[in-house]
């Protein structure tokens, strides 16, 4: 294909791509930025240095989110989650109420081009520091830049379709004159350059937080997995499972613990950004977005109540056909990974010691030096406030537990900012995307060891069926409950069924959990007094569609929208098009 020559107007502001600090992590944010390559790249120095740059530009501290990394906000634009606000940029995109001239998706346009430009500038640049560089490392560091491109590319096409395409940098006018190219088009080239990438990369990173050459292959089947060429998804990731050095870690729980990524039992985190302990400046503040208001956090972001019912109980049925599900406890018998993803009405966590936690229309006080919860039956039992400021103080009756590690606050803000690493990739997901290429391929067998593989280590009963329909099923609510708040399901989302899925999921109401009070009953828990029923499931999906049957009893929120195709890609950012005539709106904007 065409590749286009860019050299950048502005000076790449070299000091930003010098430390890895949280201020460094801002630059460019400017799709038009990229070094000056005049007078750079001159050694392998500066080469290292130009590298730094490029993961900065993807780190999980984009802006404009701040010190919440951008990716946690992907699963709220489905069916899997939900924003504190709607109304607003961000929140539109789940309910689908935005326009062209969102800013929420002009800032991911920018933020993912910054990406693409300065991986571009680097390839094209390092050239200069060749011979200043053993040829292992010279190839090294630009396969290293072709996978961080292809992982911008692969939001840009997830979330805009057909998007401009460069591989070089631009000169000029071209700058505002490029058209888009074709989905199919940069996939096809995409997953050809992560192959090269790929041969001059090891198994294994040569740091945290940089990508390897597991990483690339896993690029490589999610793009594939975008066109549904699911013969390659399997090829790509029976090597990986074959070849590669991965497992899963027996504790589930342990990925989304800072002890638990430093140890990274089995390397099933593959590709993770990492927070510097040296560093008081790095840090994230999702602990804070998804704490609830009762213990110094947000609620900025929760899990919805579709995610929560798609946990199936512990016998492997889904809760409107298994009999251990008891809506007065819908947390009990649970898939294990229920617990650690979420929290729900009856669960506990561990409270800030001078604050208090809402459980319920009761109040809890956990003193953490005594592991005791003391419950008061006289506070903050307004049975009519369920909004953010109410007794639960968390939107919908849930928040999300993954990404939020359960400690002691001790009174203080100061204890929001979180150094838990955001996992870009990790084994689990190339187990199902490998079964779900061969559910497509119609091999049930292989798909099946997969499959039961993350079961397994989540202490869920094996799949047994033979059935194409019924494993399709089990591998997509795998999917979504496994990989939870990872901000990677909009992709499938949008993929499954070439739409017809997500018209089913994102249209209606958004529910949450059940308004009646909880009591403590003794040996038994905490208990809804007069609990919502389970919804109704669809019978061809085997997901949550319908919770009319106990409306009256549940917390609701928006009303969702999702028009076919229009809603199969974002806007291209007006702004975008005002600058540049030769970009064409995607259909229904």
């Amino acid at each position: 294909m065409k590749h286009i020559k860019y050299i950048l107007k502005t000076l790449f502001i070299i000091s930003g791509i010098l430390l890895l600090n949280s201020c460094n992590k801002y630059l460019d944010k400017n799709p038009l930025d990229s070094p000056s390559l005049d007078n750079f790249y001159s050694n392998a120095t500066e080469a290292n240095q130009g590298l730094t740059g490029v993961y900065n530009a993807i780190s999980a501290e984009m802006a404009p989110t701040n010190k919440t990394p951008l990716y946690s906000k992907f699963d709220l634009f489905t069916e899997l989650g939900m924003e504190r606000k709607p109304g607003y940029s961000w929140g539109d995109l789940g309910t689908g109420t935005y326009l062209s001239n969102n800013g929420a998706v002009a800032a991911i346009w920018s933020d993912f081009y910054v990406a693409v430009s300065r991986a571009n500038s680097f390839i094209y640049g390092v050239q200069k520091a060749k011979s200043k560089l053993a040829a292992k490392d010279y190839d090294r560091m630009v396969a290293e830049a072709k996978v961080v491109r292809a992982f911008a590319y692969w939001h840009l096409i997830t979330f805009y379709g057909d998007v401009p395409f460069y591989t070089e940098p631009l000169a000029g006018d071209q700058i505002n004159s490029i058209k888009r190219t074709s989905k199919a088009t940069i996939i096809n080239f995409l997953i050809s350059d992560l192959s090269d990438a790929a041969k001059k990369l090891d198994w294994l990173p040569t740091q945290t937080g940089r990508v390897s050459k597991g990483v690339a292959m896993g690029l490589s089947a999610r793009l594939a997995m975008l066109s549904k060429n699911y013969q390659v998804v399997a090829n790509v990731t029976d090597s990986i499972i074959t070849q590669g050095p991965y497992s899963l870690n027996p504790q589930y729980k342990n990925l989304f613990r800072k002890a638990g990524q430093i140890a990274n039992v089995g390397n099933e985190i593959m590709w993770v950004y990492p927070y510097g302990d040296s560093d008081p400046g790095s840090y994230s503040y999702l602990y804070l977005v998804q704490g609830s208001r009762a213990q110094d956090g947000q609620t900025s972001q929760a899990p919805s109540q579709f995610l929560v019912d798609l946990f199936e109980c512990k016998d492997g049925l889904t809760i409107d056909k298994s009999p251990l599900y008891n809506p007065a406890q819908p947390n009990q018998n649970r898939d294990p990974r229920m617990k650690q993803s979420v929290i729900i009405p009856g669960d506990t966590s561990l409270a800030n010691i001078n604050l208090v936690y809402h459980l319920g229309y009761y109040t809890y006080k956990y003193d953490v030096t005594t592991k005791k919860i003391t419950l008061s039956t006289t506070l903050n039992q307004d049975s009519s406030s369920y909004g953010v400021y109410g007794a639960r103080q968390m939107m919908n009756g849930n928040l999300w537990r993954k990404y939020s590690q359960d400690r002691d606050l001790n009174g203080s803000m100061a204890g929001s900012g979180d150094k838990v690493g955001w996992i870009f990739m990790r084994y689990a997901e190339i187990l199902l995307m490998n079964a779900e290429a061969y559910v497509e391929l119609g091999n049930l067998s292989k798909a099946a060891v997969s499959i039961n593989k993350v079961r397994a280590r989540a202490g869920m009963p094996a799949t047994t069926s033979n059935n194409a329909a019924e494993l399709r099923r089990v591998v997509r609510r795998e999917k979504m409950v496994e990989l939870a708040n990872e901000g990677l399901h909009l992709a499938d989302m949008r993929r499954w069924d070439d739409g017809a899925y997500a018209n089913k999921v994102m249209n209606g109401i958004l529910y949450g959990e059940s308004t009646s009070s909880m009591i403590l009953v003794a040996n038994k828990g905490l208990q809804f007094t007069n609990p919502a029923p389970a919804p109704l499931f669809d019978a061809t999906l085997g997901v949550p569609v319908d919770w009319t049957n106990g409306a009256a009893k549940r917390l609701y929120r928006e009303q969702r929208f999702f028009i076919l195709p229009k809603h199969l890609a974002y806007p291209i950012p007006q702004g975008e098009i005002d600058k540049n005539h030769n970009l064409t709106q995607n259909t229904g904007y």
